[in-house]
Formats: C-alpha cells, sequence, structure tokens
C-alpha cells in the first residue's frame, strides 16, 4: 500500500544500498560521503536550490519503513536530496570526500541553510521495496515509449520560459534580428539555440559582439548598424553549421571562434556612447557603463627591487602572498638575487593558486605551474581582464624552455642546483612582462 505522510528529517535514512553507490555500505556516514564524492559540484548546486527554493514539492521522496530500522525510513528514492540535507546538517561529514572548492561553499551554504532548516519532509510511503521498484524503474530508464518521464528538449524549455515571462538573452538576439529583418524565418530556425546560448555565456565574446547583459536583458552601447554586424555573422554561421556545437564546445574554443572573425564583420567598439539601451525594446534604459581602472605601468627606470616601488602598487588580502610581495619590494636584487628568484617564483604560484580558489576553477592546484598559468589566462581573457597584447609574453612564461615554465619538482631541483646563476635584469624583464597578468590575479 502506498501513502503519504510528512516524516521528521532525523527518522529518514540514506539508502545504503542506493543504486547511486557501486557497493553496498554498512553505513550512513559512509553512504553520505560516497554520493558526494560521485556528484561533488552537484551536490552544492543542489544544496543551494534547497536553500533558496526548498524541496522539489513534484517530486516526493519515495521511502520504505523497513522492519529492520524501527521507526526510522529508508529512502528509495531521493537519495541525493536526502544526502544534501544531511550535509547542511554537517558539513565536516564530506571533508575528502568533495574537492576543496566544494567543501568551501557547502560550509558557507550551512551557516545559511542552519538559520532555516527544514524539519520534516513530506514523503511516500511504501510497504516493501518491491513496491516502489517500478516506479523508480520507470523515472531512471528512460522514456521506456512514454511511459516514462519525456524530458523537454531545448525549444520546449524555451517555449517554457518564454510563456513565463523568462525570454532567455540568445532568445533576444534571435527575436531582434528576425523582427528586423536581418535574417530570415527560416535562418533562426535553424540557429541552433544552446550553441548561440553557449557563445554569449562567454564574457569575451559578449564585449567583442558589443553587448551585456543586465538584469536579464540584453543591452547594447551600440547604434543598430553597429551592434548587428556581429550578431548577424554568428547566427548565419551557427545556422548554416559552419560553426558547430563542437567548436565552440569550450570558452577557449568560443574565444578563438570570435577572434577568428574580420573586424570589418565585428561592431567598431570605439564607437561605443555612455547610455545603453535594450537590444529588442525601442525605450532607452540607461544602464552605468563601467568604468575601466586603467592598469599600473611597469617602470621604464632601473630599479634596485624586483617589483615597482614606484608608481605600482597591490592590494593583496592573502596574509602570506601579501607579506611575500612586501619582501619582494624591500630586497635588493643585486644583493639578494637568490632570494628574490626563489620568492618570486613562490609568489607567483601562490597568487595563482589564490586566484583559482577565490573565483571556484576547479583547476588542480597540483597541475605544473604552465598549466595553471595557461588555464587562468583562458579565465583572465574570457572574463575581459586581460587583452590579447598583455597576453603574449605570459603564455612564453608557460612554455617548458622558460625561467617560469616547469614544474613544482623541476623547481625545487632548480633551487638546489648550485650551478645555476638567475641575472637581476632578466628577472626584472619577466616581472615587468607579466606584471598586467599578476595585476589581474592579485585584484
Amino acid at each position: 500500500m502506498i501513502t503519504n505522510k510528512v516524516i521528521d528529517l532525523s527518522e529518514l535514512l540514506v539508502d545504503t544500498n542506493n543504486p547511486r553507490i557501486e557497493d553496498v555500505l554498512e553505513n550512513q556516514n559512509d553512504a553520505i560521503k560516497a554520493i558526494a564524492s560521485k556528484q561533488n559540484r552537484k551536490i552544492a548546486s543542489l544544496a543551494k536550490d534547497i536553500i533558496n527554493f526548498g524541496i522539489n514539492p513534484t517530486d516526493l521522496m519515495l521511502v520504505w519503513r523497513s522492519d529492520n530500522t524501527k521507526n526510522l525510513y529508508v529512502v528509495l528514492e531521493g537519495n541525493r536530496r536526502i544526502a544534501v540535507l544531511k550535509i547542511l546538517e554537517k558539513p565536516e561529514t564530506v571533508y575528502g570526500s568533495v574537492d576543496n572548492s566544494t567543501f568551501e561553499q557547502l560550509k558557507r551554504l550551512s551557516k545559511l541553510y542552519i538559520e532555516n532548516p527544514l524539519t520534516a519532509v513530506n514523503c511516500i510511503v511504501v510497504d516493501t521495496r518491491e513496491e516502489a521498484y517500478h516506479w523508480i524503474e520507470l523515472k531512471h530508464t528512460g522514456q521506456n515509449e512514454g511511459a516514462g518521464l519525456v524530458p523537454w528538449g531545448s525549444a520546449e524549455a524555451e517555449r517554457f520560459r518564454r510563456r513565463s515571462g523568462q525570454k532567455s538573452p540568445h532568445l533576444q538576439i534571435l527575436d531582434f534580428l528576425e523582427k528586423q529583418n536581418f535574417i530570415s524565418r527560416e535562418t533562426r530556425q535553424n540557429v541552433p539555440v544552446t550553441s548561440l546560448k553557449r557563445l554569449i555565456s562567454t564574457p569575451y565574446v559578449r564585449k567583442k559582439l558589443g553587448i551585456d547583459i543586465h538584469d536579464g536583458r540584453v543591452i547594447t552601447n551600440l547604434s543598430e548598424d553597429e551592434v548587428i554586424k556581429g550578431l548577424k555573422r554568428v547566427a548565419e554561421d551557427l545556422a548554416s553549421r559552419q560553426t558547430r556545437t563542437g567548436d565552440i564546445y569550450y570558452a577557449g574554443d568560443r574565444i578563438t571562434y570570435i577572434d577568428s572573425l574580420d573586424s570589418l564583420e565585428l561592431p567598431d567598439l570605439s564607437k561605443t556612447t555612455q547610455e545603453s539601451s535594450v537590444l529588442e525594446d525601442t525605450i532607452k534604459t540607461k544602464v552605468s557603463k563601467p568604468v575601466a581602472m586603467p592598469r599600473s605601468k611597469p617602470s621604464q627606470r632601473k630599479r634596485s627591487t624586483l617589483i615597482p616601488v614606484r608608481g605600482f602598487a597591490l592590494q593583496i588580502g592573502q596574509s602570506r602572498i601579501n607579506d611575500i610581495y612586501h619582501e619582494l619590494r624591500q630586497l635588493n636584487i643585486d644583493d639578494y638575487i637568490n632570494a628574490v628568484s626563489v620568492l618570486f617564483r613562490v609568489f607567483l604560484e601562490l597568487s595563482i593558486d589564490e586566484y583559482i580558489d577565490k573565483y571556484k576553477l576547479g583547476i588542480n592546484i597540483q597541475f605544473t605551474l604552465s598549466r595553471k598559468i595557461n588555464d587562468v589566462s583562458i579565465h583572465l581573457k574570457e572574463q575581459c581582464k586581460i587583452n590579447d597584447q598583455q597576453l603574449k609574453p605570459v603564455r612564453r612564461a608557460a612554455q617548458r624552455d622558460s625561467f617560469l615554465g616547469t614544474t613544482v619538482t623541476t623547481m625545487h631541483q632548480y633551487i638546489h642546483n648550485q650551478y645555476f646563476h638567475p641575472a637581476p635584469q632578466d628577472l626584472i624583464a619577466t616581472w615587468d612582462s607579466l606584471q598586467p597578468f599578476i595585476e589581474a590575479i592579485c585584484k
């Protein structure tokens, strides 16, 4: 018999025989850790959604009151949700089972959850495991010729958003292009909406196209004649399949694609104005234009320290990195060349690791320094924090035959190699080349 019941959270157990877990486990903690380990970042996403919206009322947990668990209930369907609720109560449970950035995010979410925790959950109760098998299988094994869950495709999802007043930015672009007769109805229908959505999700691409997204609306600081150039070309490339999903799947690919377009096919960004307008509306909407902060220029004078003392300063929050930074500003590079070269290397890597953690990039800090430099460079360019000219010396620095382009192990050997003597001016030149990159990651 199937019944509906509101059950205290403390009475709900994760199923240690859950199909999401490879092995049948003996206790609750191991089961929660196993789910967290397999799901990793998805656990944090679900936790955030539960805090913001609660448990999905359209998908109730399916539970079984086992004879072996007395007054407790085993969750047969909904183990991710119950695991997340247990983790939010005690995030330390999954320490070491998820990556560091996910664990830190879960700890922050836990503090929010504790302010207004869920004490009970609405559940569907079955008498036996077997009674639940059909419903669980139907949910997780595909459409089953229509008997199972038939998910929406991208068209249905976008239709829902449009009808509920949530028109996505990429649909705003297509509506604008079609309404102004810059593309035909046929071209618009042939544009893979997920590919266009992926493209404009990259800040660097939006900047090159002369658009931005503000409160869910596409805005521009350009005239219609200018902004239409890039948008029309992108739509036509996607519709004709000249550019396919696989060509722009990763952020680096999207940057490469937009950079490959001829300048005449993109808007002239020198023609931007202070006033922004919503792309598909005729009513002007003033939006504050971000002010670009001027970057410090490396000093052109010969100096006695690695880092310029005049005309350049960084505000670094992490205490140890800040200490190293100030030591490098004080040490005479001619007198302490070995100390400066080693500290420079340590300062750079620690700053990169701090940036990776701050923006939750998911980059393994055990990667080689050259790999981390390249990955962080892509993120900086994607976020429009650094330009191509400033990136050139950074990419050179990441090459294997460069002073900085080495693994951590090789660097240990360099530190202890009594035959290696770095030159002061070489180190200063390296700093000057990398200074825009360092400024960007230390902000």
